[in-house]
């Protein structure tokens, strides 16, 4: 059974006052779009019937025809738990992609509101108007051949609950191990597969292991806390094979189809086709060590020295064989790093990260309530301990770190090393600005020994650091229009922040920023106009085209009609 689970055909926005042209996709309710005997004849072509979902909260309100009060239980039990959300076919991550925002209305169905009230609506928002449940690559390639022939909006949902494919044996004579998965799989379960076989490989790390490893992830270069001892999630690719959206299968590897596999490896999804595989190398296992630190700052002046301290050790400690995570909030600053090897095999990594204990130790205004250093057999043990069962977690608790099912406005920003070298206090002073951040230390190493057009990926990877990610969110029931833009403007306001030190506009496109300026530099800089002209050549009908994707900025921003 093939993973990659749907594939969802036109948004249903029935109403939509945009006329059926030439430059427009087709919607539900227009003249062009396919007669019901149509879609029936392309149903039965199909593995499994067409899906025609509601919004996961349509089954709470009484006046809806789905209202099913057991099955309105089960949504507001799980509706903020990650692996549910990407097992059915209605629902993102975050709930707002789900709803259709515009300048008058913010067209939802939030089971959490006063779903008794009749006048309250459950409106389809962004629900596409009919999924197709993929279970072969031929209902991928029938979907897509579709679609193109009716000129319809297609949209790949990644990362369902389906098999783990296969572990490979050595590929051939080059004594390379390598595992091959099908979209679908998420990496809490690839992780442990692989570590069953004495192996590692580097991947997304989540709160419950949902993120999918065949799908966004790679397709958006794929960073992670093993990146700098093994590189880039696309680092590790040595296959993939994919539709296209001339709804050809093909392979592409460094010897066949090269261009297709450098755009897939950083390009963004799924701009160049639909994943069907993913082949990615595997390393041995070593141990590791993990330090965790949990500080307190009692006074702003504690917290802007601790800042200091902080971004001054960024590159020593990275260069001592330090990655992980370093969420802040408030007062409260975590650390949640691993080095490799058990004691660690880089001779420098205790006694540098004791330094800026030591160091942070005598600031005035900074209490450490927490500073652990720990042995584990692996990566997996590590993994399992602090992302999946708190039970045995320590310091920041990133099982609670789900943000599944609430609205959000994200922002990226990669932070060179330059920036930490050169403009430390410049830059600790736009990080206090944030009042809550989630940065990821998962630059320099390996990452950074790889030439920035090697692969789509961008370019900005190879020389930063840090990953500094912006979240905020907004009441879901109550939130007007205006107030979901200033929330969105507020975050590209405090991403501008850091940017102006950083003086790059280098981010990580699978945390796309709603109002980020110029996204082609933002996401992938210098490698834009090659990945353009490879998509062009690929899709010259833009069937596979994404807001902020390639070769998206002749289109408006619902990806609904050509604006040039």
């Amino acid at each position: 059974m093939l993973g990659l689970p749907y594939i969802a055909l036109a948004l249903a926005l029935a109403t939509s006052s945009i006329e059926a042209k030439i430059t427009c996709k087709c919607l539900p309710g227009q003249p062009c779009f396919p007669s019901t005997p149509v879609i029936k004849s392309f149903e039965k072509t199909l593995s499994e019937p067409l899906i025609h979902p509601r919004p996961m909260g349509s089954v709470c309100f009484p006046n809806d025809p789905t209202f099913n009060p057991t099955a309105c239980a089960e949504v507001k039990s799980k509706g903020h738990n990650g692996a549910f959300r990407t097992s059915v076919p209605e629902a993102a991550q975050f709930i707002n992609w789900e709803t259709m925002i515009n300048s008058t209305a913010v067209d939802q169905c939030d089971p959490f509101g006063d779903v008794t009230d009749p006048t309250n609506t459950c409106f389809q928002g962004r629900v596409p108007w009919g999924v197709v449940k993929v279970k072969s690559i031929s209902d991928i390639q029938k979907t897509v051949k579709f679609a193109s022939k009716h000129n319809l909006k297609l949209i790949v949902k990644n990362t369902g609950d389906q098999v783990f494919e296969q572990i490979c044996a050595p590929r051939g004579t080059t004594g390379v191990t390598a595992v091959t998965i099908e979209p679908g799989v998420q990496w809490g379960r690839l992780y442990k597969e692989v570590a069953d076989r004495g192996q590692l490989i580097v991947g997304g790390i989540g709160a419950g292991g949902s993120i999918g490893a065949g799908g966004g992830w790679p397709m958006g270069g794929g960073h992670s806390v093993l990146s700098p001892f093994y590189g880039l999630g696309v680092n590790n690719i040595l296959e993939e094979t994919v539709v296209l959206p001339s709804g050809e299968h093909v392979t592409a590897n460094r010897y066949t189809n090269p261009d297709l596999f450098w755009a897939l490896r950083g390009g963004g999804g799924p701009s160049f086709g639909i994943l069907t595989s993913v082949t990615y190398k595997t390393h041995p296992a070593p141990p590791v060590t993990a330090a965790f630190l949990v500080a307190n700052t009692t006074t702003e002046e504690g917290r802007t020295e601790l800042f200091k301290e902080w971004v001054k050790i960024h590159p020593t400690l990275v260069d001592s064989g330090w990655a992980g995570f370093w969420p802040y909030s408030g007062t409260q600053f975590f650390l949640t790093l691993m080095a490799m090897g058990s004691p660690p095999s880089n001779p420098k990594a205790n006694a540098t990260l004791q330094g800026f204990y030591d160091k942070i130790a005598t600031i005035p205004g900074v209490e450490i309530d927490l500073e652990v250093t720990r042995p584990y057999t692996g990566f997996q043990q590590w993994y399992d301990e602090n992302f999946i069962n708190s039970q045995h977690g320590i310091g920041f608790n990133y099982t609670i770190g789900d943000f599944s099912g609430v609205p959000a406005a994200v922002a990226s920003v990669l932070i060179p090393r330059d920036t930490f070298e050169n403009d430390p206090e410049e830059l600790a002073n736009a990080l206090l600005q944030l009042d809550d951040a989630r940065p990821f230390l998962v630059g320099g190493g390996v990452v950074s020994n790889v030439a920035p057009d090697a692969m789509a990926v961008n370019p900005a990877f190879r020389g930063m650091l840090s990953d500094i990610t912006i979240a905020l969110s907004w009441n879901v029931t109550t939130a007007t229009p205006q107030e979901v833009l200033s929330v969105e403007q507020t975050v590209t306001e405090w991403a501008d922040g850091i940017r102006a030190v950083t003086k790059s506009p280098g981010a990580y496109v699978n945390e796309a920023e709603i109002l980020v300026p110029k996204f082609q530099d933002a996401y992938w800089g210098s490698n834009y106009p090659r990945l353009r002209s490879i998509k062009q050549k690929i899709d010259p009908k833009d069937l596979l085209i994404v807001r902020q994707g390639v070769n998206s900025e002749g289109w408006d921003d619902e990806i609904l009609c050509k604006t040039t």
